[in-house]
C-alpha cells in the first residue's frame, strides 16, 4: 500500500467508526438528523458527510445527488462560520489536497467548495460608526479588476492596514468572502509591524498639508433631507462662518479651524479646492438587496451621487469625498468612512486618488454636531482609527501582554472617541498624521530624568509630548501630554484633564488607535482619567514611575525614573503550524510547536513542559518533551499524532500546551487535522485520438485521469478504449498491456497505464 499526505495535515472529535459502517447509511442520508447547534458544529459535520459521500463514491455508488445536498449546505454553514469566527472557518476549511480530491469526484459540486491560495489588488478599510457612537462595524474589501472580495481576518489585523495598499492576501475563499490569514505588502514599506506613516494611494493623498473636500448633498426619492441640511451649512461645517453665508454659529467651531489647531497648521482644509454641491436627487433609495430584503447601499448610493454631479466637478482637485445624505430606513450609522484613501473613479474624470465619507444629516442638526460627526470621519479618511479607552480594572496598566477591556469610543478627550471636541491623540498625531516630529514636538524617554513639556494647544509648537518607554527592553511606551482650559475645543473637556497629565498607552496591539488610559481607577468613568499632578504612578510589572511635578497654563514638568526590573511571571505563548492539514487514518501527522517566553526580562530562565490534547484512541509524540527558554526568547519542537485505523473521516481539533515548571502557567494553541481515507491511485494517460472510459467510478478520460479507490478493499476496474474518427487504438503500455481494447484491473496498489491511439493508416484496431 502506497500512503500518500497532501498537502499539510490535521484533526477532530470522536471514537473509531468503521468506515464501511458510515458509508452504509448513505443512501439514507438525513441532513436534519444529527441538528448542529452552531455553524462550527454544522461545519465539522458537512465536512465528515463529505468524506463519507466521496468514500462511497470510490466504491461505485452513485452519490451525485447527496454530495450536491451535503457540499451545498456545508457551504451555508462555511460562510456563516466565515462571518462570526473567522480563525475557526480557516482551521475548519478543508485542507487544498482533500479540496482537489473532493472536486475531481463530484466536478458538479465545485462552485459549493471553497479554495486555499493567495489573492492579490487593492485593499479598501471602512468603519461604519452607530448613530450613539457605541457600537461599530470594520468593512475590509480586496479591489480587484473584476471583482470585489468581503475580506475577514483570522488573527489579528496588521497594525497600520489602511486603504489604498497593494496587498496579497493567503487563507481561504468561498465566493467573494475571503478569509486572510497570510497579509503581503506589495507596494509599501514597514516599519517594525507597523506601516510607515504617510503611505497613501499614489503618494498624493496624506494626512498632511491642503484638503480639498467635495461635498455632495443628497436626496432620495422617498427619503429628503432634513432642511437645516443647507449647502451653507455644510460650507459652515468645513471651513467656518467666513464660508456659511446665512448659516452662521456663535461659536465658530469647524473642521478646518480644528485641523490647523490640532496640526499647528500642517493640515487644513483647502478653500480654493473645497466645494458643497446639491443637493441632488438620485434614483433609488439604496436600502434593499437584489432580493428585495432591507440592505444599506452606501458604496452605490456614493457611486451614483459621484455619477450625478460628474459633470460639475473635477474630482481629480479632491483629496477627500464626503456625501450628505437622509435617513434611508437601512443605514443604522451616523457615518462611513475610508481609512486612509484609495482608488476612485468616474466616467468624466477616470481614476484619482481619494478617501470617501458618507454622513447622515441626522447626526449634524447643529454646527457643534457637524463638526464633531466629521473631524470624527474625516479623521479616518486621514488614516486614523478610533480613540478607544483601556480598563485594567483597580490598576490603571495591566500586565505586558494584557489586553485589558478595550472601549471602542472609551476616549472622551478625542474626536476619535466619542462625540466630543478633544484633538486628535499625540500618539495618534505622531504615529499616522505625521504632525509630531521626533524630537521637535515629542521627546523619547527611555532614561531617568525631569522633563517639560508645553500644553498641547500652545503655537508655535515645541516639545507637546512624551514617549515613556514603559521598562528596560519592555516593547510599550506611554504617550504623555497636557491640555489645557483654552481655545473652542479643549475648554469643552472635562476641567480635570486640564490640571493632570493625559497619558494613552502603545504596544503591539494598538495599530491605527489610541488606547486611554484611566489613573483614577476607582471612579467608574474616563473623563477623569488624567494623572492629577502631585500624584505620582509605579508600574507593578515593569520598573518605570511617573510624577506629574506641575502643570501651568504653559507647560507641564513630570519626572521618570526607572528603577530595578521586577520579575513578573507570564503565561508562555504557543501556535501550532501549519492551518490546513489532512492526514489519511493509520498514518501520523505533524505541527511546529513554537513557545515564547513572555515573561519580564527581571526573571530567570523558565522550563516548559509540553503535552497535546488529541482525539480518543490518537497518539501523541513531540522531539522534545520541554523546552527551556530565557525571557522573550522562542523555541521550536515537532509534535507528531497518529490517528489509529481505522477511524471515522473528519475535521478534528488538536491542542497543543506549554506549561511552565517554575509557575504552572499554561498556554495553548489549536490545530485542525482532516482525516481521509487512506487510497491507491490509478494514473491513466491517454494519447491524442481517443479516450478510455473507466467503469468504477464511471466517467470518460481525456489527456490525463488520477483515480483514487480504497486501500481498505481490492476495486476491480475495466478501463475501455474508444478511438475517435479516423484514428485507431494502437495498444496498452504500464499496468496494462496487448491492444485489445479493453483491460480488467484489480487495484491493491498505485498503478499507472497509458492507453496509446494513431491515424487509421497506420494499421491497429478501429473502436466505435
Amino acid at each position: 500500500m502506497t500512503t500518500r499526505k497532501n498537502g499539510s495535515r490535521g484533526f477532530r472529535h470522536g471514537l473509531p467508526v468503521l468506515l464501511f459502517l458510515a458509508i452504509a447509511i448513505l443512501p439514507g442520508l438525513s441532513l436534519a438528523a444529527a441538528s448542529p447547534s452552531s455553524a462550527e458544529a454544522d461545519v465539522r459535520a458537512y465536512n465528515a458527510r463529505a468524506l463519507e459521500v466521496q468514500a462511497a463514491f470510490r466504491r461505485g455508488k452513485a452519490v451525485d445527488a447527496q454530495a450536491r445536498e451535503v457540499l451545498a449546505s456545508r457551504a451555508a454553514a462555511l460562510r456563516q462560520l466565515m462571518q462570526s469566527d473567522p480563525a475557526m472557518a480557516d482551521r475548519l476549511a478543508l485542507p487544498a489536497s482533500v479540496l482537489e480530491s473532493l472536486s475531481a469526484s463530484f466536478p458538479g459540486a465545485r462552485s459549493y467548495l471553497e479554495q486555499r491560495g493567495r489573492w492579490s489588488g487593492e485593499f479598501e478599510y471602512l468603519i461604519e460608526d452607530s448613530l450613539d457612537f457605541t457600537t461599530h462595524r470594520s468593512v475590509h474589501r480586496l479591489h480587484r479588476s473584476k471583482e470585489v472580495l468581503d475580506v475577514k481576518f483570522a488573527g489579528r489585523e496588521l497594525p497600520g492596514l489602511r486603504s489604498g495598499l497593494r496587498i496579497s492576501l493567503g487563507g481561504v475563499r468561498l465566493g467573494t468572502a475571503l478569509v486572510a490569514s497570510e497579509v503581503e505588502l506589495l507596494d509599501a514599506s514597514m516599519d517594525g509591524s507597523t506601516l510607515a506613516t504617510g503611505d497613501s494611494v499614489a503618494g498624493t493623498c496624506g494626512p498632511g498639508g491642503g484638503q480639498g473636500v467635495v461635498a455632495i448633498l443628497v436626496n432620495l426619492p422617498d427619503h429628503k433631507l432634513p432642511t437645516a441640511a443647507t449647502p451653507d451649512f455644510v460650507r459652515g461645517v468645513l471651513l467656518g462662518n467666513a464660508w456659511a453665508g446665512t448659516a452662521q454659529s456663535a461659536t465658530d467651531w469647524s473642521l478646518d479651524d480644528f485641523w490647523r489647531q490640532n496640526s499647528d497648521g500642517r493640515t487644513y482644509v483647502d478653500a480654493t479646492r473645497t466645494t458643497v454641491v446639491g443637493p441632488v436627487t438620485l434614483s433609488g433609495n439604496f436600502n434593499t438587496n437584489s432580493s428585495g430584503a432591507a440592505y444599506c447601499d452606501y458604496p452605490a448610493l456614493g457611486a451614483a451621487a459621484m455619477k450625478e454631479v460628474d459633470g460639475q466637478v473635477d474630482f481629480r482637485r479632491y483629496s477627500r469625498v464626503k456625501i450628505v445624505m437622509p435617513g434611508n430606513g437601512a443605514c443604522g450609522w451616523a457615518g462611513v468612512a475610508n481609512v486612509g484613501c484609495r482608488t476612485l473613479s468616474t466616467t468624466g474624470d477616470g481614476s484619482f486618488p481619494a478617501s470617501m465619507a458618507w454622513q447622515m444629516a441626522g447626526s449634524m442638526g447643529t454646527r457643534a454636531k457637524g463638526v464633531q460627526l466629521t473631524t470624527h470621519e474625516l479623521g479616518h479618511n486621514l488614516g486614523l482609527s478610533h480613540a478607544s479607552s483601556r480598563d485594567f480594572g483597580a490598576e490603571a496598566l495591566g500586565s505586558v501582554g494584557s489586553p485589558g477591556t478595550l472601549g471602542e469610543y472609551g476616549d472622551v478627550h478625542s474626536t476619535m472617541g466619542s462625540w466630543n471636541f478633544g484633538f486628535y491623540a499625540a500618539s495618534h498625531a505622531a504615529n499616522q498624521l505625521g504632525w509630531l516630529a521626533s524630537g521637535a514636538n515629542y521627546q523619547v524617554v527611555e532614561a531617568s530624568g525631569t522633563y517639560t513639556v508645553q500644553n498641547y494647544e500652545a503655537r508655535p509648537a515645541g516639545v507637546k509630548a512624551l514617549k515613556v518607554r514603559r521598562g528596560t527592553g519592555i516593547d510599550g511606551w506611554l504617550w504623555i501630554e497636557s491640555r489645557q482650559n483654552s481655545g473652542l475645543y479643549s475648554s469643552r473637556l472635562d476641567p480635570s484633564v486640564h490640571t493632570g497629565a493625559l497619558i494613552r498607552y502603545q504596544d503591539s496591539t494598538t495599530g491605527n488607535k489610541s488606547h486611554l488610559l484611566d489613573f483614577t481607577p476607582a471612579t467608574a468613568s474616563f473623563a477623569d482619567a488624567a494623572l492629577q499632578v502631585g500624584q505620582g504612578w509605579t508600574d507593578p510589572y515593569g520598573n518605570v514611575s511617573v510624577l506629574v511635578n506641575s502643570v501651568t497654563p504653559g507647560a507641564m514638568t513630570v519626572t521618570v525614573n526607572y528603577g530595578a526590573l521586577p520579575c513578573v511571571a507570564a503565561t508562555p505563548e504557543v501556535t501550532l503550524a501549519p492551518t490546513g492539514v489532512a492526514t489519511e487514518f493509520g498514518t501520523a501527522a505533524g505541527f511546529t510547536v513554537t513557545v515564547r517566553n513572555t515573561s519580564s526580562s527581571g526573571c530567570a530562565a523558565e522550563t516548559f513542559a509540553l503535552d497535546a490534547t488529541v482525539p480518543t484512541g490518537w497518539t501523541r509524540s513531540f522531539g522534545a518533551a520541554s523546552i527551556a527558554l530565557a525571557p522573550g526568547q522562542s523555541g521550536q519542537t515537532t509534535l507528531a499524532v497518529g490517528v489509529p485505523s481505522p477511524y471515522a473521516l473528519g475535521t478534528y481539533p488538536v491542542t497543543g500546551s506549554a506549561t511552565s515548571v517554575a509557575t504552572a502557567r499554561r498556554g495553548t494553541a489549536s490545530q485542525s487535522v482532516t482525516v481521509v481515507e487512506p487510497t491507491h491511485r490509478l494514473s491513466v494517460a491517454v494519447s491524442s485520438g481517443g479516450t478510455v472510459v473507466v467503469s468504477t467510478p464511471a466517467q470518460t478520460c481525456t489527456g490525463t485521469c488520477a483515480i483514487d479507490y480504497p486501500a481498505t478493499a481490492r476495486t476491480t476496474v475495466t478501463l475501455q478504449a474508444v478511438a475517435n474518427a479516423r484514428n485507431v487504438f494502437k495498444g496498452w503500455s504500464g499496468a496494462c498491456s496487448g491492444t485489445a481494447t479493453t483491460c480488467t484491473l484489480t487495484i491493491g496498489s498505485d498503478v499507472a497505464v497509458s492507453a496509446n491511439f494513431g491515424k487509421s493508416s497506420g494499421g491497429g484496431k478501429r473502436t466505435r
